[in-house]
């Protein structure tokens, strides 16, 4: 990563060093919003000649959706959850909370995800549609400071 993403390792390494502290969410805000958005796959592996395959038995799921995350979190009938959170007649729906008390009812195939001053919600299907909301909102001036 050093080597062929340097300004990537170098917010990386900004970021490590906050790990832990009052400023880690800030800084992490900061240096993501410098951090080019290319996979390792491409920034790296596709251009080294020293890359290894090591034959391992373990379960990889590459979280890049809410969709994957989602397998990494509680299930609660029918639904993954993390927070505090509570649901009546509602199914298939991912639910990522923070502070607040989010509570479901009737709901179906939902991504709700309270980012403290944000709150997405979205079809649970548009999963891989929210590059395009992210850039929109980039362009527009009062909705990009929450980003």
């Amino acid at each position: 990563m050093e080597k062929y993403l340097p300004k990537m390792y170098k917010s990386l390494m900004i970021i490590y060093q906050e790990v832990g502290t009052e400023r880690e969410e800030m800084v992490t805000r900061e240096q993501y919003q410098m951090i080019d958005g290319i996979s390792v796959d491409f920034g790296i592996m596709q251009k080294t000649r020293r890359a290894y395959v090591i034959k391992s038995n373990f379960i990889w799921d590459d979280i890049g959706s809410f969709a994957s995350l989602s397998r990494f979190i509680g299930n609660y009938r029918g639904n993954s959850i993390n927070g505090n959170i509570f649901l009546e007649q509602s199914e298939n729906c991912s639910i990522f909370g923070k502070d607040k008390l989010i509570i479901g009812f009737g709901i179906k195939d939902l991504v709700i995800v309270d980012a403290g001053d944000v709150m997405l919600i979205m079809d649970k299907n548009k999963d891989q549609e929210i590059k395009s909301l992210v850039n929109n909102m980039k362009n527009n001036e009062k909705l990009g400071k929450y980003l």
